[in-house]
Parts: C-alpha cells; structure tokens; sequence
C-alpha cells in the first residue's frame, strides 16, 4: 500500500507557500509554462494485476496504495528550471518545486518538491491550492506513504533525485 508514488514519481509537497490563501494555478505552476512529465496515464481500478499486462511493481504498488481513492487519470508536470535535471535523470533538485502530478478525477495533486537536497511531497486540493495531507500512518495521502514508496524498488527513485515518473 505504501508504493503508489513510485510510478507517480511525483506525489507531492510544499503547500507552505499557499497555506491560508486563495488558489491560482499560475501563481503556483501554469499548464501553459510547465512541461508535461512522463509520468501521464490512468491508475487502474482495484483488483488489477498490472504485472502479465507490462506494468511493473512501481504501478502494481499505486493500483494497490490507491485503490480506495480511485484516481483516475494523471498528468505531470515539470517545472522548467529543473527540466534538464529530470531529462537526465540527475539528483541533485534545487531547493523548489520540483513536480507536480495532476489528478483532475480526485481533485487533487500531488506535489514534489526539494529543500536541502531532500524530497518534501504534499497532497493538494486542486479546487481550493490547500494541503489535503493526511496525519494517519499508512493513509494514501500521507507524505510518509509518499517517502516510502520513492525510496523503495531498488531504489529506482532515489537514483533520480526521489523522482519516480521520469524512470
């Protein structure tokens, strides 16, 4: 349950900057300014075995950590400062925004971001910019399931600054 962010490579982070007020795309990320990512598709529902349909065990891990919440389609986003780190798969994020990976069918994004060299990811409404993060242990929208799942398998995340979508 702990995995879904792997292939979403982006779940989520930083909303310290919107806490408390009113939620406008371009004032955080802009379609029309960001890259689309790799990591772009649908989760499927419940009860899928991606693995004989050549998934792998990262979009396993999502089916299952997600499957409550039913997500849908995603899209991600790349912020343009840090585009040519993520097209190499580099690991070293300045301190920012990252990605982010849109989930219209929820309402929500999920958001990476780096301070210091480390992975911060959050939960967002789409609808009102404010952190939808969960404080329950083991919850689908809790940074901490986030963490887990970009540092598992192999550490196929790791080796791309905690991003997961741009494997």
């Amino acid at each position: 349950m702990k995995k879904f962010l792997g292939m979403i490579a982006l779940v989520a982070v930083v909303m310290f900057s919107f806490a408390g007020s009113s939620f406008a795309w371009d004032s955080y990320w802009s379609k029309e300014k960001w890259p689309e990512g790799k990591a772009n598709g649908v989760v499927p529902p419940c009860g899928v075995n991606v693995l004989p349909l050549g998934g792998d065990d990262i979009l396993q891990a999502t089916v299952d950590t997600y499957c409550g919440l039913n997500p849908g389609k995603y899209r991600s986003f790349i912020n343009p400062a840090v585009k040519k780190i993520y097209d190499s798969n580099g690991t070293k994020y300045p301190d920012g925004i990252t990605a982010i990976l849109e989930l219209k069918d929820i309402k929500a994004a999920f958001v990476t971001s780096h301070k210091g060299g480390k992975p911060v990811y959050d939960a967002i409404s789409l609808e009102t910019g404010k952190s939808i993060a969960s404080k329950d242990k083991g919850h689908p929208l809790n940074p901490e399931t986030c963490a887990n799942c970009h540092a598992s398998y192999n550490k196929a995340c790791i080796k791309r600054g905690y991003t997961c979508g741009n494997r």
